[in-house]
């Protein structure tokens, strides 16, 4: 006796056959197929919700009861983030009847909101989501009512940028990028500032965006202020770029922490003196001297920098005094080291920020573009699942290097 099959099994089947009658030719027809059944779907669910509160089925009227069907309300359309569907919300002779499913009076279901929010992460114009909702989910809804969804975001971004923080964070690494902001009638670059902490348990956070004309102390001292107010009350080190005010304001703020250059900036800046022809040998040269293995290797690397590119003084001279920056990096277990050695953990957030922020014209205001850069943030977090590489051997050198200092944050 053969098993009775499933829906689901059913669904495929007429899919599979549909596909030999050439009905579905692609994926885009697997999903209007797919989409066609919601509307059936949710009205079968509507009938068998007033089945549920009248206790008997469609065609199982008992004498004893005292409510009975009473034919459909008037044809709504409700949207969905597939799409526009059409049902009859069925009615009893009492009025007793109040559906679940699609509520009276609703014409949007959850989701619907999500899709509009989504789209204006990925740094799309009102306009370019009127468009993509009438052209491909068959929806249309006003600019109005777009902005209408987007700005009840705004307390969640309140929330977020006054949120409590970890109270230790054994690595923060700073950098920023420059996005238009309208100024009047004038349209200014702005400085937007990210810091990304990895906490005790090794997770990655962005802590916070901060938007400024230009860096200055009094600017980075105000930034440092607030991760204290927030509940921060030690880092262990805090990599940046060589920001203007930056290290000045960490040491008022937070005495402890150890600044770390990013050696990748660093060489960078020897980039830009080198010959064309000669650039990629002596950056080569360079990151031979701060991948050394310890700090004697490192000098006899400079030694040898300094032998085989003797002709380019500035150069030279340049390598020199990033020394200074360097030779901290050796006195660290090598896995430490190659997280603290560059910033390369919060360009790649940058880098994933300018793409909705790159190609947009100037931001109307810094509320509009906080908004942009935070639902973006929040898309990025839910891909930090897991702690950064080689956490446990992190951890245990860290126990090892600050003592109580970090222990009594952690949870043993």
């Amino acid at each position: 006796m053969s098993k009775e099959k499933s829906l689901n099994d059913k669904i495929i089947d007429e899919a599979v056959e549909k596909f030999k009658n050439g009905e579905i030719k692609s994926i885009s027809d697997v999903e209007d197929y797919l989409d066609g059944l919601l509307g059936p779907l949710m009205q079968k669910l509507l009938e068998a919700e007033l089945d549920n509160h009248l206790e008997y089925s469609k065609y199982e009227r008992t004498k004893e009861s005292n409510n009975s069907r009473n034919g459909y309300c008037k044809s709504k359309t409700v949207k969905t983030k597939y799409g526009n569907i059409e049902v009859k919300t069925p009615r009893d002779r009492n009025g007793s009847f109040n559906p679940m499913i699609i509520e009276k009076g609703q014409n949007k279901l959850p989701g619907f909101e999500d899709k509009c929010i989504s789209l204006y992460a990925k740094g799309m114009s009102l306009r370019d989501i009127e468009s993509i909702l009438r052209d491909l989910y068959k929806v249309n809804i006003s600019k109005d009512q777009i902005t209408v969804l987007i700005n009840a975001v705004n307390e969640e971004v309140n929330k977020w940028k006054n949120r409590k923080l970890e109270p230790i964070y054994p690595f923060i690494f700073a950098d920023c990028l420059y996005v238009p902001i309208k100024d009047g009638f004038i349209s200014k670059k702005k400085a937007v500032y990210v810091l990304l902490g990895i906490d005790k348990n090794g997770y990655k956070d962005i802590l916070g965006i901060w938007i400024d004309k230009s860096e200055s102390a009094t600017f980075w001292s105000n930034v440092f202020e607030d991760l204290k107010e927030r509940g921060v009350e030690d880092i262990l080190y805090m990599t940046s770029d060589g920001i203007a005010g930056f290290k000045g304001s960490l040491e008022r703020v937070f005495s402890k922490t150890q600044s770390q250059r990013c050696v990748v900036h660093l060489g960078r800046n020897v980039y830009k003196l080198c010959p064309r022809k000669e650039a990629r040998d002596i950056v080569k040269s360079f990151k031979d001297i701060y991948t050394s293995s310890n700090m004697e290797t490192a000098e006899y690397k400079l030694k040898l920098f300094k032998e085989k590119h003797a002709k380019h003084n500035k150069i030279v001279k340049k390598v020199e005094d990033f020394m200074q920056y360097l030779e901290p990096l050796f006195e660290l277990p090598i896995e430490i080291r190659k997280i603290i050695y560059t910033s390369n953990a919060v360009e790649s957030v940058n880098s994933a920020l300018r793409k909705v922020t790159n190609g947009k014209g100037s931001f109307p205001s810094e509320e509009s573009l906080y908004k942009v850069l935070f639902l973006r943030i929040r898309d990025l977090k839910e891909k930090w699942s897991r702690p950064i590489n080689n956490w446990k051997t992190v951890n245990l050198q860290l126990i090892e290097l600050f003592g109580d200092r970090y222990t009594k944050y952690l949870d043993i």
